[in-house]
């Protein structure tokens, strides 16, 4: 049985080893869409408000029966209503082992064919009953247990091809899918909550991946996604949701073609309520900066950040710049921890910053990994988002007001390669542009003034020189009458 293991920047790890493949029998009844009582798909349904709380496999390998339980539950309450109840997935699970080697029950995962027909045979008792206990899980059900899962026994089940028509069909039809699916590295790396990307062309490429079993309970064509419900705990994802792309999921390299429906003879007709016309989406609105990339550019920083998550190598430049003095106390981690959180947010990551920099911690020396970090950023993240970090951790390097020289030639190295200004001679330069603007509005101010004196000057000149030539023209008009007068006296005269 091959092992993937999922690495999550905060240094912790889960296994994927607990899907098994078989290739359908050939006798097995094939689902065919068109034949049920859905005259036309709605543009999304979401069957979660069917579906029991998320719970969480643990340590063990019941992935397989932990989806098949959850499609068993969606029957039981749609039938049952207030009578329905959460069933034992330890029960599911060890029937399904049974039904192959009833003499070597071990925690090595199971077939979904055999856990299928384990389901059918035995049916399944309820949670309460047979507790989900890690330590028991290669336990044999007591016969209570037994007496009480013939209750309610599934009678039909029907193979799905993968084929987006179909899967979209069953769904609408009130039937959720259980199925099997490669998963690769990037499964866990959400850029929004929940949202797996599709597989890189460079993990794809190495053929490393884990088979896992998972239940489709709804799509969203606005969205071009499917609604999959996991079986990591109501922490994981989106509420222990998650969304894959119609792409991904309807890949035959990725679709192990193992995926099904299971029914009751009283087949009920499907309810319209978890049918929705609109075109809204189905994913959480967040603002992080990864939620604005494109899936192009995501799936570019992906590859480019390879088995080392972005998390991981924020915390790694955080903590070299609080140590690059050579002494790095528990004091500085946490005041670390405080400063990488608002960037962290702003990011879209929901890690605990403190657990993720205690991950960091064991990378600390590796100097080629801190070089390729700073490259990274520097290509994929804007100005503004790589002046924010810049700026932070220009904070956390004078956190102890004691800023050494080698803990600022680290920033300095880094804003240096982003080709950005540290944050205090932003303000330097905002503080000279005001002050320059100000010099040219005062000159400005100045001319108008000038301007305007001139102005007056002209116009008091020009009334000077109006009120000369009109005096003139009165002594000339004088003149005039005097020597009128002079005349008159001459002739008198004579």
């Amino acid at each position: 049985m091959n092992s993937f293991n999922f690495t999550q920047a905060d240094g912790s790890s889960r296994a994927v080893v607990g899907y098994r493949y078989a290739p359908p029998k050939a006798a097995a009844k094939r689902y065919v869409a068109g034949r049920g009582n859905v005259s036309r798909l709605p543009p999304k349904v979401d069957l979660r408000p069917f579906m029991s709380p998320i719970e969480d496999q643990s340590d063990t390998n019941s992935c397989a029966a932990n989806a098949t339980a959850g499609a068993y539950e969606y029957l039981v309450k749609r039938h049952l209503g207030e009578d329905a109840y959460d069933v034992s997935r330890l029960f599911i699970y060890y029937n399904g082992r049974y039904v192959d080697e009833p003499e070597n029950i071990e925690d090595e995962g199971s077939y979904l064919q055999s856990v299928i027909a384990g389901l059918k045979e035995y049916g399944a008792c309820s949670e309460e009953t047979w507790t989900f206990d890690p330590e028991a899980v290669n336990e044999e059900p007591s016969e209570e247990a037994y007496e009480e899962a013939k209750q309610f026994l599934i009678e039909d089940t029907e193979l799905v091809p993968t084929d987006l028509e179909a899967w979209k069909t069953a769904i609408a039809e009130g039937h959720p899918i259980i199925f099997g699916v490669k998963l690769f590295s990037s499964f866990d790396k959400h850029k929004k909550a929940g949202l797996v990307p599709v597989p890189t062309p460079r993990e794809t490429g190495r053929e490393s991946h884990g088979g896992h079993a998972m239940l489709c309970v709804g799509y969203s064509d606005p969205d071009q996604v499917f609604i999959v419900r996991n079986s990591w705990g109501p922490e994981w994802g989106d509420k222990g949701y998650c969304y894959i792309p119609y792409r991904y999921l309807m890949n035959e390299d990725y679709n192990f073609g193992d995926s099904w429906i299971i029914k009751r003879i009283d087949v009920l007709p499907p309810d319209e309520e978890t049918w929705s016309e609109d075109d809204e989406s189905v994913l959480e609105d967040v603002a992080g900066v990864l939620a604005q990339l494109d899936e192009e550019e995501y799936t570019g920083l992906l590859d480019r950040m390879g088995d080392v998550p972005l998390d991981v190598r924020l915390s790694l430049l955080f903590l070299r710049a609080a140590g690059a003095d050579g002494d790095l106390a528990d004091s500085e981690i946490q005041a670390t921890a405080e400063h990488i959180l608002p960037v962290l947010e702003q990011l879209g990551s929901r890690q605990s910053a403190e657990k993720v920099l205690r991950n960091a911690l064991r990378r600390l020396d590796d100097e080629r990994l801190v070089e390729e970090t700073v490259e990274i950023l520097g290509e994929v993240f804007s100005q503004e988002v790589l002046a924010s970090i810049a700026s932070e951790l220009q904070e956390i390097v004078g956190s102890d007001d004691d800023v050494s020289e080698e803990e600022q030639a680290f920033v300095d190295s880094v804003v240096e390669h982003w080709q950005i200004e540290p944050a205090g001679d932003e303000g330097d330069e905002d503080e000279e542009e005001e002050e320059d603007d100000e010099d040219e509005e005062g000159e400005d101010e100045e001319e108008e003034e000038d301007d305007e004196e001139g102005e007056d000057e002209e116009e008091e000149e020009d009334e000077g020189d109006e009120d000369e030539e009109e005096e003139e023209d009165e002594g000339d008009e004088d003149e005039e009458e005097e020597d009128e007068g002079d005349e008159d006296e001459e002739e008198e005269d004579e």
